[in-house]
């Protein structure tokens, strides 16, 4: 993996990547990600091949709000006991790509979907429709894209989601996407949006 796919996929600063590299024990953990393609690392790393963090059996866990990219509970303290089919639902309802991807990996695949079952008749269907689609990428992003045929790129470009991007970014390099996000005039925003999305921007 290039540094740019270590950042965005495994969520870690350059400024630590590069203390690693000075770092004899560190050293070899980034030996390992650079030597390992990102296909490889997506398949060690998919859902159904990691146990979750949490027992089905569990019904309450401490708030950790770094697990999350968007805070949604902020009116809740951060290591505060929350009820976990309470806490998926929270993030169904306002789906996003990262944030559907950390509740499987902490609560596992069966209970995510099993609670956005229940939620299917009280959430717009666009935003259910967006949580099954983000919850069947994360389970085989490989097979997704052969049911689900990509938008036009000008649509993927106006309205990024992570899995297209993701997609796309095995085509194209970073600087290439937003070179034709710039080209296609997309808002300021949706821009900072893909940067993010690629690793451009923190």
């Amino acid at each position: 993996m290039t540094t740019a796919e270590i950042t965005q996929f495994f969520h870690i600063a350059d400024s630590t990547l590069s203390d690693w590299e000075s770092n004899p024990k560190r050293q070899k953990l980034l030996t390992l990600l650079r030597t390992i393609s990102l296909d490889e690392a997506e398949k060690y790393l998919q859902p159904k091949n990691t146990p979750p963090k949490f027992s089905p059996k569990t019904r309450f866990a401490k708030l950790r709000k770094e697990w999350f990219s968007i805070d949604l509970l902020w009116s809740r303290q951060d290591h505060s006991l929350i009820e976990i089919n309470s806490l998926i639902s929270i993030y169904l309802s306002t789906p996003n790509q990262e944030d559907t991807q950390t509740l499987i990996r902490l609560f596992g695949i069966e209970r995510v979907r099993m609670i956005l079952m229940k939620l299917k008749n009280s959430m717009p269907i666009e935003d259910y429709n967006e949580a099954s689609e983000q919850i069947e990428f994360s389970i085989d992003p490989e097979t997704y894209f052969e049911v689900h045929p990509l938008p036009a790129l000008e649509e993927l470009l106006r309205h990024p989601k992570k899995r297209y991007i993701t997609y796309l970014s095995k085509q194209y390099s970073a600087d290439e996407l937003v070179k034709m996000a710039q080209e296609k005039k997309v808002p300021f925003n949706t821009l900072f949006q893909i940067k993010k999305m690629t690793g451009l921007s923190a």
